[in-house]
């Protein structure tokens, strides 16, 4: 912190980024690199299944997915595709599913006039708000009339269609947003976000029960590897454990706190699964409650 005197006083504030040392990195950090092309192939046999599921995982986990990829291999870990499905098996099922996305979105298009207002009032007047303002810096999502906002459209409130217990909440269309920007299918892009939803606590409020249960994982990991700060919430009382200052990270999963690059990458390891054991800076650390604040 830098105090400059002008014709007023005030305070200049810089924020730096602290490489992490390698006494608080996981072993295994460095051993694996990013899942390329090349490396991809070498998971899948002549049928196209996936073979050794939990070295793949394991490299996703430490190493990410090399983009070119990630529209192939994320619909593997948002659990659309099976990783025993073969090649043939799997374009049969994008037909069906093709197939039944169309039948949900003709069930929206054939609703009666008081449904249609029912549902403006309760989930297209939101969605409608929401998706021309998300990831428009995104080339693709940028410009007037950009077909691609109008399929984030479609799959929103086709989504609210099919899962009417959920229907639509603020949030959902920065999760839906990447994931069409990496699938590119309409279709597949649905199913894979309904994955995405059915294996993962999505929080529609703050004074949701999930963000509760998330706010717990998060304390538990402070507790564990901050605990003279996990101390200082608890001095503050109920006020300071309420934890305020990270609601947004958690209801839009760290995306507007990281750039984009490193947001994605933080959301594939949680969707590889990959739990390991016993960092060297601290032995109890359980990394099994990292994926806790995204898997059921």
């Amino acid at each position: 912190v830098q105090q400059v005197t002008d014709e007023r006083t005030c305070m200049q504030f810089s924020i730096r980024r602290p490489k992490l040392p390698s006494s608080e990195t996981h072993p295994e950090e460095s051993l694996y690199r990013r899942l390329d092309v090349s490396a991809w192939l070498s998971h899948l046999n002549e049928l196209g299944q996936v073979e050794e599921e939990y070295k793949m995982r394991q490299a996703i986990f430490f190493g990410g997915i090399d983009v070119s990829i990630r529209g192939e291999v994320w619909p593997f870990l948002l659990r659309y595709y099976s990783h025993e499905s073969t090649s043939e098996e799997r374009e049969a099922l994008r037909a069906q599913k093709r197939k039944e996305y169309s039948e949900i979105q003709q069930k929206r298009l054939s609703m009666t006039p008081e449904e249609r207002t029912a549902f403006w009032r309760n989930v297209q007047f939101t969605v409608d708000k929401d998706v021309v303002r998300t990831d428009r810096s995104n080339q693709f999502f940028r410009g007037e009339d950009n077909p691609n906002v109008e399929s984030m459209r479609r799959i929103l409130l086709n989504y609210a269609v099919y899962n009417p217990a959920i229907g639509y909440s603020q949030g959902m269309s920065d999760l839906v947003a990447p994931i069409l920007a990496e699938v590119l299918d309409e279709s597949d892009t649905f199913w894979c976000f309904v994955g995405l939803m059915q294996n993962t606590i999505f929080v529609s409020s703050p004074r949701d029960e999930d963000m509760e249960r998330q706010l717990l994982y998060l304390r538990e990991l402070l507790r564990l590897t901050h605990p003279r700060f996990y101390q200082h919430l608890v001095s503050l009382g109920e006020d300071g454990l309420q934890m305020l200052f990270c609601h947004r990270w958690l209801l839009l999963c760290f995306k507007r706190e990281f750039p984009e690059a490193e947001a994605l990458r933080i959301w594939e390891a949680c969707w590889a699964h990959y739990q390991v054991s016993g960092a060297r800076a601290a032995p109890k650390y359980d990394y099994h409650l990292v994926p806790g604040l995204w898997g059921r």
